[in-house]
């Protein structure tokens, strides 16, 4: 099952910068063992953003295991000096499907060694992405009768602080009491078009903040630095501004996505040492480097082309 990710950095210069949204580093996959296309041998080869930890040792899985669950395209690593970025798109699983539903859970067990490795290292930790899991009642607009027993939702609470993890949903420190807040909805049913759906857009943090006195007992998070963290409803289908994309009448599928994006606001995040852009940026691609240069010129339709997860990283102005 093909998926994909895409992280887009927006900064002023085009090849170097002191600025936090151009990556350090970059890492396609995040067990270590994903060929590295443009560079030769693996991850771990070529210098990875971090130690693995465990990550290459989850169970009894084999080798060929461990590279099934990092093949489908569905994590993006980039580190930014003061955090790391993991952009997620989690496997999505049909009811019923307990192989699938097993691969799922493996997929993000192991993701975990990999923050629980960083974290150890002291570094602070951005989840973003479609993690395809509301993670409480409150974000599913039809929870069902086993919606507390889902081995993956009680996976991902006990990631959160309140549930004696380290990470904080960022939407829900900024709006804990929010109701029919979903970034998703189904695509057959109009669903958008009556509010019938679920959170599962996620950004979760993790750290310390980067002004924390050094003598304070005090647990300073990385929370502090994130000024607002919202869902941009404005994008959804069937807003009545975006009214040209019924074409043809509400019995026509509508065009775009079926999620809208969640942001976060950064401040007081200083700037980095001078670096360059990684070296597995796309615009080094063999085919596509001379041509693409920006969100633009990548997203213009010249064929088939299709992202199907984007996270977007905006520098200063």
């Amino acid at each position: 099952m093909p998926a994909g990710v895409a992280t887009f950095c927006k900064v002023n210069a085009a090849f170097s910068s002191t600025e936090v949204a151009l990556p350090l580093a970059v890492e396609e996959g995040f067990t270590g063992l994903l060929k590295c296309p443009r560079v030769g041998g693996t991850k771990a080869a070529v210098g990875s953003i971090s130690d693995y930890g465990e990550v290459q040792t989850l169970g009894c899985l084999t080798r060929q295991e461990l590279l099934k669950l990092d093949s489908e395209g569905r994590c993006l690593i980039t580190d930014h000096g003061h955090f790391v970025l993991f952009n997620i798109y989690g496997p999505y699983v049909q009811p019923g499907d307990s192989e699938r539903f097993q691969f799922k859970l493996n997929f993000f067990k192991l993701l975990q060694r990999r923050w629980e490795a960083l974290l150890g290292e002291g570094r602070r930790v951005f989840i973003v992405g479609d993690l395809n899991i509301a993670p409480f009642m409150i974000d599913s607009c039809d929870p069902g009768p086993d919606f507390e027993d889902n081995l993956c939702r009680k996976w991902l609470r006990t990631l959160l602080k309140n549930g004696g993890g380290p990470f904080i949903d960022a939407f829900r420190a900024f709006h804990p009491h929010r109701k029919e807040a979903y970034t998703c909805w189904a695509q057959s049913a109009g669903a958008e078009e009556f509010n019938f759906g679920a959170r599962i857009d996620l950004i979760l943090v993790s750290g310390s903040c980067l002004h924390q006195d050094a003598e304070s007992e005090k647990d300073h998070s990385i929370i502090c630095h994130i000024e607002e963290c919202d869902i941009l409803t404005q994008f959804k289908r069937c807003n009545p501004d975006n009214a040209p994309k019924w074409h043809g009448g509400r019995s026509i599928k509508l065009e775009g996505s079926d999620h809208v994006p969640v942001y976060i606001k950064l401040r007081e995040i200083p700037d980095i040492a001078v670096h360059h852009v990684p070296s597995l940026a796309v615009r080094y691609m063999p085919g596509v480097s001379g041509r693409q240069q920006n969100i633009g010129t990548c997203i213009k339709s010249r064929s088939k082309l299709q992202i199907l997860r984007v996270v977007f990283l905006k520098g200063k102005e």
